[in-house]
């Protein structure tokens, strides 16, 4: 017990803080309480299952939130298993979603009443139930076509959520990581080379669930039929989310307009009689000078995300401009990154010397749309 009390005391406030971004001081108390006796209640009686523990009058959703949060700091993460694993013995479903998916994730698993109670919640259309248990059908019992039947009801009761997010005050499901029913839909579909099975999951997941990776997969499938004006757009919506690769793929493509049409100090327009060429219909729309600045906002964008391949570039432009000192900064982030770090070595080593000299279009920047050019 005196261990528990140790634990007690040392409860970081800012963990609640981080994951309850807009919670009130006394709503932060009040989890703070929950979780000290929390950990009091796993010191004295770590050998009861979770029906022995809880009552009918606990709030099981109120207890699985804040054991999740204690399960983010590794003092704290045994206590936080110990009842997310009692929790799920009493169908709590957050519980339930944790366990079964961290067993997933882990490698074989086995048929368990936590299996059951996923297949319970799965029929009763909690749309991560269906997910997950689409997937251990669909990748562990080889029962793809009732997968695909289960991702398929899962999109079609899906509504947008906040992704990508630690913080438990969006959405208490999100932070466990599980694919969106569309995703997962697609990708059983590539793997049957379905691509309008694919698509039709991608639309679905962009124009109905406003997802910013599905506008990142659909910007990528209507660039390979020659749209550019609608991969602009797509890809777009996708780096607006601060998505790293999503803002490199945007800044690259804006990139290579530039390099296109260096020199030129005023947007192209279609020549007589023909028509006009996919980069074009983007490209016409700015100034050389434009896309250039564009290609520079988004790539910094991604290079202040960690993106290696981005930082490449942006420490070549800044090489170029006679600004090393401050390139130098991004050659570091592109160090660090195994995309770039081998190619980043090579330019560091001649970085400072006067006598640099680089050919970005043609050495640093990887161009995608040259069968338009």
């Amino acid at each position: 017990m005196k261990e528990a009390e140790s634990l007690v005391n040392k409860l970081p406030r800012s963990l609640f803080e981080f994951a309850l971004p807009t919670g009130e001081p006394e709503r932060l108390d009040l989890a703070m309480s929950v979780a000290a006796e929390l950990i009091r209640i796993a010191a004295t009686r770590g050998a009861m299952r979770g029906n022995d523990i809880l009552n009918q009058e606990a709030d099981l959703t109120i207890l699985s939130r804040i054991a999740f949060i204690l399960s983010k700091h590794p003092d704290y993460r045994a206590v936080a298993e110990w009842w997310l694993y009692r929790l799920a013995e009493s169908m709590e479903p957050f519980a339930i979603l944790y366990i079964v998916n961290r067993q997933f994730a882990a490698g074989p698993i086995k048929r368990t009443v936590l299996i059951d109670y996923l297949e319970y919640f799965a029929q009763r259309h909690l749309v991560d139930a269906m997910v997950l248990y689409g997937q251990i059908l669909h990748e562990r019992h080889n029962r793809t076509e009732e997968a695909l039947v289960l991702f398929t009801a899962a999109m079609e009761i899906s509504v947008p959520t906040a992704r990508e997010t630690d913080s438990l005050d969006q959405d208490l499901y999100s932070v466990l990581g599980i694919p969106q029913a569309w995703e997962m839909y697609a990708s059983v579909k590539a793997t049957t080379g379905d691509k309008q099975g694919i698509r039709e999951a991608v639309e679905m997941g962009a124009f109905k669930l406003d997802h910013p990776t599905a506008f990142k997969f659909l910007a990528k499938i209507v660039a390979e039929e020659g749209h550019l004006d609608k991969y602009e757009e797509y890809m777009t919506k996708a780096a607006m989310d601060c998505d790293a690769e999503a803002c490199h793929e945007l800044g690259s493509f804006y990139l290579e307009l530039y390099y296109d049409g260096k020199g030129r100090d005023k947007p192209p327009g279609p020549s007589k009689g023909q028509d006009v060429c996919p980069k074009d219909l983007v490209a016409r729309k700015y100034t050389n000078r434009e896309l250039l600045q564009n290609a520079i906002d988004w790539l910094e964008i991604a290079s202040t995300g960690g993106w290696g391949p981005s930082a490449l570039i942006m420490a070549t432009l800044l090489r170029e401009e006679e600004k090393p000192h401050k390139g130098l900064r991004y050659l570091k982030i592109a160090k660090e990154d195994e995309n770039s770090a081998s190619r980043a070595k090579e330019v560091r080593l001649i970085y400072l010397d006067k006598t640099f000299k680089l050919n970005i279009e043609q050495e640093i920047l990887s161009k995608q749309f040259t069968r338009f050019d």
